[in-house]
């Protein structure tokens, strides 16, 4: 219940129009009493004895019995008429405004969903999360445009009833509220069932939605490794849990929708066995009140019916509403202070202070690092993979908080900064290039959505992407598909760059920016690089040495500490981790022209044999 007042919450900004709506039940409900009181008068008037009358008789009454037949119809017609009107007035109502809370509550969830931090991403499934903004609020819509205006109004037809039955005969109508709290005893019976049954089926369709992420995604892993049937099974397996569920939950709604039904058979019998005994006998009802109180009946027990068949659809609207306030419950990690300070003018000098950072509570992937990068600077960060380089760099846009420590931005904690603006500050090439399913254009201006088309050219220029850009018969108006599909990796990583050398930051991070790179791009990027580097405090993250010779400061990592510092001269004849790098890089420089050598070698053998071969066929000619 408490869940659902905090989503009806949602719903105050509208409440002129609920209030309205509600008004509206109450003229539409009230309309509906009239019928069977129109029945009554009809049944107690000498026309259901006409017959029986004398030919004299029935010419004394036949105009005023036929002027109320007209009456009768007519107030009906109206009453039809009024209902239908006033009913599609008050549904159109309530449906604009469950679409627009719904729209509210989406809109909120995503900005809510922006602000939580990487680890909640990390370690959850995008298809779960996708359930939540788009699948369990799509239940919430039906809710409030449907259930909710059924609700007001069944209760209102229940109250209205009470209040005429009690009026016709207060015996009868004790009997016939009797049947009430079996109908309570069977809805607690079976709605937990319903719901846990609803919430588990929820859950395991996030689940499949996020293994036919994974799926399509990873589609052409799939085929190079020939796991189709696998992967069928697997799915198969998945959905008939589903299945599964869904029966549980459909038997406990039948269960509940049977003995509701059976309730309500039993207890109009009831109510016309002791009725006919009251005509009959007791003289206290004339057979108009009967008929007119078993309409009433009837409409007493519909209602509630039918506020069981929407319990049911409640109990799994509960189950997404639980799940969407979840994610509204969820904290951030990381946090904005109340008055965060703003950076009119960053220069760019970043301190490392004593750095913790862990993922688990119980391993620290960083330990003690503490350095300073001047602005203008490339500082260079080296070691094993797993040794915290990416970790590092991911703290100062604040993806992440140190568990202990600090870092300083020109000075200020960048906790105490407004992540916007930090973040303004920064530009970032990842290690895995990632692309939205746009244009060229729009990616490349995706850091800069302002930035002038002359601007966007230069950066691709900048960025060695100009020239396979032009190739496309779109230009920069080329899709590049979802995650950027349609180019290769070294122009997907080459767009990346572009994006960031547009946002022109005063802060650059390269995560092995050049990695997907053949070494002619590589070298054309890389002097793009030198040029954008000028003026900024740059960090790079890469395994090939090139990239990190001319480094002003390389910072040597092994298993979350700073073993070594310095620069490429200092560090690559200290017989440390550094120096060991370089040697088994330059093993391996040395077998690859090895074996490009033997490569050469063998194809001019092969030349030379078949130059021989054609000699010897000549001479023999």
């Amino acid at each position: 219940m408490a869940l659902f007042i905090r989503l009806l919450k949602f719903a105050t900004r509208y409440r002129s129009g609920i209030i309205f709506s509600i008004v509206l039940v109450f003229i539409t409900t009230g309309l509906g009493m009239v019928p069977p009181y129109m029945t009554r008068l009809l049944v107690d008037s000498q026309l259901s004895n006409y017959h029986t009358l004398n030919a004299a008789e029935q010419l004394s009454v036949q105009d005023g019995l036929w002027h109320l037949v007209l009456v009768v119809c007519a107030a009906l017609l109206a009453v039809r008429l009024s209902v239908a009107i006033v009913s599609y007035v008050r549904s159109m109502i309530m449906v604009v405004i469950g679409n627009r809370v719904v729209f509210d509550i989406r809109q909120q969830l995503y900005r809510h969903l922006q602000r939580l931090s990487m680890r909640y991403f990390e370690t959850r499934s995008t298809g779960r999360i996708m359930t939540r903004i788009l699948y369990d609020v799509n239940a919430v819509q039906q809710t409030l445009t449907g259930n909710l205006v059924d609700i007001i109004t069944n209760s209102t037809t229940i109250l209205f009833v009470f209040v005429l039955i009690f009026a016709i005969n207060w015996r009868l109508a004790l009997v016939a509220v009797a049947v009430l709290p079996l109908y309570v005893v069977n809805f607690l019976l079976w709605s937990p069932a319903i719901r846990r049954a609803s919430r588990d089926a929820r859950e395991q369709f996030s689940t499949v939605s996020g293994q036919l992420n994974d799926a399509i995604s990873g589609m052409r892993v799939i085929k190079a490794f020939t796991r189709e049937r696998s992967e069928s099974r697997r799915f198969v397996h998945e959905v008939r849990e589903i299945i599964e569920l869904n029966v549980q939950a459909g038997r406990a709604r039948t269960w509940l929708r049977v003995l509701s039904t059976l309730l309500t058979g039993i207890a109009t019998i009831v109510v016309i066995y002791i009725g006919g005994r009251e005509v009959l006998f007791g003289k206290r009802m004339s057979y108009g009140e009967l008929i007119q109180f078993n309409s009433y009946m009837t409409m007493l027990y519909s209602p509630i019916i039918a506020l069981v068949t929407i319990n049911d659809q409640i109990q799994v609207a509960m189950a997404a509403i639980e799940r969407i306030f979840e994610l509204f419950d969820t904290t951030p990690e990381i946090q904005e202070r109340r008055n965060p300070l703003i950076l009119r003018k960053c220069e760019g000098r970043v301190e490392f202070e004593h750095i913790h950072f862990s993922y688990d509570p119980s391993e620290d992937v960083l330990n003690d690092v503490t350095f300073t990068s001047e602005p203008g600077t490339v500082t260079a960060l080296v070691g094993r993979s797993g040794s915290g380089k990416s970790t590092l760099v991911n703290l100062i846009p604040r993806f992440y908080d140190p568990s202990r420590g600090r870092i300083l931005l020109d000075g200020k904690d960048i906790r105490d900064l407004q992540i916007t603006n930090l973040r303004r500050q920064i530009g970032m090439v990842m290690q895995e290039s990632f692309l939205f399913a746009g244009t060229l254009r729009d990616n490349i201006k995706y850091g800069r959505p302002n930035a002038a088309d002359n601007e966007v050219v230069q950066a691709a220029i900048a960025a060695n992407a100009h020239d396979f850009i032009t190739e496309f018969p779109d230009g920069y108006e080329t899709r590049v598909g979802e995650r950027g599909t349609r180019l290769s990796g070294g122009q997907r990583q080459r767009i990346s760059i572009a994006r960031a050398i547009l946002r022109n930051p005063r802060i650059l991070i390269l995560d092995e920016a050049t990695s997907a790179l053949d070494s002619e791009s590589e070298a054309a990027i890389q002097e793009a690089l030198e040029y954008l580097m000028q003026g900024r405090t740059t960090f790079t993250i890469a395994h090939r040495l090139s990239t990190v010779m001319n480094a002003t400061e390389i910072i040597v990592l092994d298993y979350g500490k700073v073993v070594e510092r310095g620069t490429h001269a200092e560090l690559a004849t200290a017989g440390g981790i550094y120096e060991m790098l370089c040697d088994v890089q330059f093993r391996q420089a040395v077998e690859k022209m090895e074996e490009h050598e033997d490569a050469l070698k063998a194809e001019q053998e092969g030349r030379k044999d078949k130059k021989g071969g054609e000699n010897k066929e000549k001479g023999k000619k």
